[in-house]
């Protein structure tokens, strides 16, 4: 179901493109275009080079590790470790801690990649619905996953909205339904929302260049950077929703009462 609805709203986008005489490559994917042969899509040229930039950017940062002297770009890496973690710790509680390294990778994917949007001569990988409807299932994937792999069958239980007794089995089959097309339906709105907006703000910054090429379109870099961020944000928040529900109550309640106990006892 999931993938017929992103494979309509590709057929979608590129019949809009199409409508519309295409859209201009930019320069760096031009060249590598040609060099690749048009066997290679554009969005995967700049996935490819996003994950150059993110590669060689994490190991710029981190440089040499020291405990005593760190340097002060890995004490950027580690405040920003340190805010996912917190955001976890919110969202989902101590056991969030667990998935600092996935939503740290989301993070870090899909900034750099709206960013590549405000770079003369790149574009933004994540204004293709392919890139982002694999962010989408991916996301969707891993905390089905995850719930199966920390609860087991016990797991289903959460689609039947936590009945017991006789009104699982009157109300439990349909709320059931209900809860497993909701749930097929996130991966589509995550990557939706996600390429619309990267979209939208891609052709924005078009036009301002369009209309007036020679100045500097301060305005629309300051937006693109916000949008930027704002989405990122956004898709990082919800996988953390959708995480939150893959707990073990009773896991999550023993964490929580361990952190407590440590707490006092400090």
């Amino acid at each position: 179901m999931t993938s017929v609805l992103l494979a309509l709203l590709q057929a979608g986008h590129d019949t809009a493109e199409h409508a519309s005489g295409g859209e201009h490559e930019p320069f760096l994917v031009e060249k590598l275009s040609q060099l690749f042969g048009d066997k290679v899509p554009a969005h995967l040229i700049l996935v490819g080079l996003l994950f150059i930039i993110a590669i060689a950017l994490v190991l710029f940062l981190r440089g040499k590790l020291s405990v005593e002297n760190p340097s002060k770009g890995q004490q950027l890496l580690e405040v920003i470790v340190e805010q996912i973690r917190e955001l976890l710790n919110q969202t989902v509680g101590p056991f969030g801690r667990r998935y600092v390294p996935v939503v740290g990778s989301f993070a870090l994917f899909i900034l750099i990649g709206n960013l590549m949007g405000l770079i003369p001569g790149l574009g933004a990988p994540t204004d293709n619905i392919n890139v982002t409807g694999a962010l989408g299932l991916t996301s969707f994937v891993y905390y089905i996953g995850m719930g199966f792999r920390q609860q087991g069958l016990k797991y289903l239980k959460h689609f039947t909205g936590g009945l017991t007794g006789t009104l699982l089995l009157v109300l439990g089959p349909l709320i059931f339904i209900v809860e497993i097309l909701s749930n097929s339906v996130r991966p589509v709105t995550l990557s939706l929302r996600l390429f619309v907006n990267m979209f939208a703000d891609h052709k924005i910054g078009q036009t301002f260049l369009e209309l007036a090429p020679p100045l500097v379109p301060i305005f629309t870099i300051l937006l693109g950077v916000f949008v930027s961020f704002v989405q990122t944000f956004i898709f990082i928040m919800l996988s953390m929703v959708y995480l939150s529900e893959t707990v073990p109550h009773e896991e999550h309640d023993n964490e929580e009462h361990g952190h407590g106990a440590t707490a006092e006892a400090h």
